[in-house]
């Protein structure tokens, strides 16, 4: 799914501002006629932002609801609430909308984490509402003295022939749940869908459509780098991946409200694919010869509102019974970001960048129910999995295998070690981990990622797009969690956003964190030296808090030819012993 896209649309108040983001309700009467309103938990006659957190203390065993509140919530209607209910109610939450605040909040204060909530109770048929407070400083305080205290001590290991390999690594997300490959030829059925009743405002010839969907790189274009699809993953993926497909248009049998009241759109989507069977050769859009198809695309109008039709994408391989020409269905993308016209289309191609992100396996890296909505900050803090318009991360690319061997480096535990970092944004961009402990073959585990990142290439917009944000080139270290579970779609990442019971509603373990995490500028430059000290810059404890102490501090040195270089140390050394000395 894909909140994001709506930062694009602001219309700038004054250079000064700032911006929150807040959830807009997605509102209906308040009468006793609509106490039954589907995601309506708190029966207030509003589906919002509260319904979810109301979900989700209920299901933590925090809070109780009402009977109403209960069938409300069971949004499958399968007679049990769980978190597959908490995740089509977010689905059902209409786009955030943003609001001009000044001055910005500083996102790294616990007391902006401190906030009151709405849960009901129920006791002897009585429904009585009562405060829930979530507070970070205290949970911290209540777990300090127990929190487990073990050192982390780095020691020489050999990781395998990928570290002189100039291929590219195999993707560890390979194996996930996408369906989308990372490397190699991948394939997108496009179909642009309208309704009897719902037409785009402006209908691009089939040429134009896939020029923009699959066109080649173009610099001059004026949407650069988002002149196409296809041309930004070329560019992020250092040309290993290479996207191409087909588009075709579609107009459905019923008007668009007939299609509605469903999160996956199961008949919206059967109706689409098996009236062009007789055109389409689905076989033809598997382009890992896996029997399953990549990718589906399906474009609907803007005018088809956000409310049912804002872009998303699904995964339909577990409950799609039937074939299509010998291949299974996998991810589909529905969205109402359309074509505008022939010169103005980014909101179209950054929406489903990010959404093809997804087919590959990928989580969000925004937060689904915090007030703070971002995952990552500041001017360090861009990934297109968390930002439209900027560029995958180094962590994002190691995942999906957008890394040569020689690329990838690692630190070994030695006292001293010196790197050198190039420009993220080309072709020889590489990256440096410090691994917690011993390195998975596949990384998913624990790590410490660090990278030069800089304003060129799929990241230069960044300025025009994110202008009340710092922006810049530097060093930014990431924090990546990668251990994977089981799923019944497929192997995905424990510590994903809005897996809310492995994450601790966000504040515990979390897929990726950004080191020095604040509004501000903090990319880290010559002179800068980062440690345990630095806000973030530790492993996880037994109970999900950066509280491990590396036992290493970073200096970044020079940048001369476009390239750093930065100096891991081991600290604390004891008589010129390897021994590191813990506080």
């Amino acid at each position: 799914m894909n909140i994001r896209r709506l930062m694009s649309k602001l219309i700038p108040c004054t250079l000064s501002t700032a911006l929150l983001m807040i959830a807009a309700p997605f509102t209906g009467s308040a009468d006793s006629t609509q106490i039954n309103l589907k995601g309506d938990i708190n029966t207030d006659g509003e589906v919002n932002t509260v319904d979810l957190s109301v979900t989700s203390l209920y299901l933590a065993g925090k809070a109780g609801i009402s009977r109403q509140g209960f069938l409300n919530a069971d949004m499958d209607e399968d007679g049990h609430v769980d978190s597959l209910d908490l995740i089509l109610l977010r689905k059902t939450i209409i786009h955030p909308r943003l609001q001009y605040s000044s001055p910005p909040p500083d996102v790294t204060s616990s007391a902006y984490y401190a906030t009151t909530t709405t849960a009901t109770t129920t006791c002897c048929a009585a429904t009585y509402v009562s405060p829930v407070t979530f507070d970070i400083e205290a949970y911290k305080q209540t777990h300090r003295a127990t929190a487990s205290a073990k050192p982390y001590r780095p020691s020489a290991q050999t990781y395998g022939p990928f570290l002189t390999d100039e291929d590219f690594i195999t993707p560890p997300i390979k194996d996930m749940e996408g369906s989308l490959p990372t490397q190699g030829e991948a394939k997108i059925v496009m179909i642009y869908v309208d309704f009897p009743n719902c037409h785009y405002q402006w209908a691009p010839l089939s040429d134009t459509m896939y020029n923009i969907t699959f066109g080649e790189e173009d610099p001059t274009n004026p949407n650069y780098p988002n002149e196409s699809i296809r041309a930004f993953y070329q560019r992020s993926s250092k040309h290993s991946l290479d996207i191409s497909g087909q588009v075709y248009r579609y107009t459905t049998e019923h008007d668009k409200e007939y299609y509605e009241n469903d999160t996956h759109k199961r008949l919206f989507v059967n109706e689409v694919l098996d009236a062009m069977d007789d055109i389409i050769d689905y076989s033809q859009f598997d382009g890992n010869k896996d029997n399953v198809i990549d990718t589906v695309l399906i474009s609907v109008p803007a005018s088809a509102g956000d409310a049912e039709w804002w872009p998303c994408a699904s995964n339909y391989y577990y409950d799609f019974d039937h074939l299509l020409d010998g291949t299974y269905l996998s991810y589909v993308i529905i969205g109402n970001d359309e074509i505008k016209s022939a010169s103005d289309y980014e909101d179209f191609t950054t929406s489903y960048i990010h959404e093809l992100g997804h087919c590959m396996g990928l989580p969000d890296y925004y937060l689904y129910d915090n007030r703070d909505s971002e995952g990552l900050h500041g001017s360090a803090g861009f990934d297109t999995m968390d930002e439209l318009f900027s560029d995958f991360s180094c962590a994002s690319k190691l995942m999906l295998g957008w890394y040569t061997g020689e690329q990838i480096q690692v630190y070994d535990g030695s006292d001293e070690q010196t790197f050198t970092l190039t420009n993220g944004q080309s072709d020889t961009g590489n990256c440096l981990i410090i691994p917690c402990g011993e390195l998975d073959d596949n990384y998913r585990s624990e790590f410490l990622i660090v990278e030069y990142t800089t304003l060129g290439g799929n990241n230069s917009k960044l300025r025009e797009h994110y202008w009340w944000r710092n922006t810049g080139s530097g060093v930014r270290v990431l924090h990546v969690e990668a251990t994977d579970e089981y799923t019944p779609s497929g192997s995905n990442f424990l510590y994903r956003s809005g897996n809310d019971s492995a994450t601790n509603f966000d504040l515990g373990k979390r897929f990726i964190r950004i080191v020095n995490d604040s509004n501000y500028d903090n990319l880290f430059r010559t002179g800068n030296t980062i440690d345990h000290s630095s806000y973030g810059f530790g492993f996880y404890d037994d109970f999900g808090l950066e509280k491990i102490d590396p036992g290493v501090e970073i200096s970044v040195g020079d940048l001369t030819d476009d390239t750093y270089t930065v100096t891991i140390s081991k600290k604390g050394l004891i008589n010129g012993t390897n021994d590191i000395q813990y506080n």
